[in-house]
């Protein structure tokens, strides 16, 4: 590589972290709390911030949306709460009416998709938006990485230091120290801590 293309993609590189500096201090005042080194690029969608938590070190790459629900949908706010270390990268979407607890150094891949709640459907003569939500608190606890457009749905734990596959769709609890795949997403494998 010439010198000159080394040289632009150092400005590049340098341009990209002042823009994560920019809206990291646009967002840090709304925001329940904003920990040291906690960097925010520009996102998508940001819904009732001062619910959203973030520890130190929490880097939210471009594009991702944070949803916390409230009134009029719900009649009490939802929580986002984000550990230490833990990387969001870009298009993932978490969306919370209840208590959401994502633990320290999660790797939250591109595309990912966490939710604690579904529209209801019980009323047929009803549309699905006009219902009550169903909510059940989810937690994905420290040192989980979901890969690139899996799922976690409502009611969920992913234990410690598991591993979720890509495209796949978590519909129940999960051991720590687990590798799981597929849809619904099952283990395949688990570590040995030792």
């Amino acid at each position: 590589m010439s010198e000159f293309k080394k040289t632009i993609f150092r400005l590049a590189s340098r341009l990209s972290l002042v823009r994560m500096r920019f809206w990291t201090m646009v967002y840090r005042p709304f925001l329940g709390s904003c920990g040291n080194r906690a960097r925010l690029a520009k996102v998508q969608q940001m819904t009732n911030p001062h619910r959203i938590h973030l520890a130190d070190r929490v880097v939210i790459y471009p594009g991702a949306r944070l949803d916390v629900i409230g009134p009029p949908i719900q009649q009490q706010y939802g929580m986002i709460t984000i550990g230490s270390g833990t990387s969001i990268e870009p298009q993932a979407h978490i969306a919370a009416a209840a208590e959401m607890k994502v633990g320290r150094n999660v790797v939250i891949a591109s595309h990912v998709y966490i939710t604690d709640h579904d529209h209801g459907f019980s009323n047929i003569e009803s549309s699905a938006l006009d219902q009550p939500l169903t909510v059940k608190n989810v937690t994905i606890e420290d040192g989980v990485w979901l890969g690139e457009h899996s799922i976690v749905l409502k009611g969920v734990t992913i234990g410690h230091h598991s591993i979720i596959g890509a495209n796949s769709v978590v519909t129940h609890n999960l051991p720590p120290f687990s590798i799981a795949a597929g849809s619904p997403a099952r283990v395949i494998r688990s570590w040995n801590p030792e």
